[in-house]
């Protein structure tokens, strides 16, 4: 997801900020675009999309 102006990965909450060379796919899951770094990608594509966290969830994940 896009959070301040840097992409966060909604799988690992990896931020853009934190890796320079971190590159964030986008996709959608129940309506919404998720963002889901290339690290993470395997575990979507070869395993399920639950493992992929809601905006509002990775959202107070960084807040808190």
């Amino acid at each position: 997801m896009k959070y301040e102006n840097i992409e966060v990965c909604n799988v690992c909450g990896l931020k853009s900020s934190e890796d320079a060379d971190a590159v964030f796919i986008h996709a959608h899951k129940n309506g919404e675009e998720v963002s889901i770094c290339t690290v993470c990608l395997p575990s979507v594509i070869h395993g399920s999309g639950s493992v992929v966290k809601s905006n509002d969830e990775i959202k107070n994940e960084l807040e808190n």
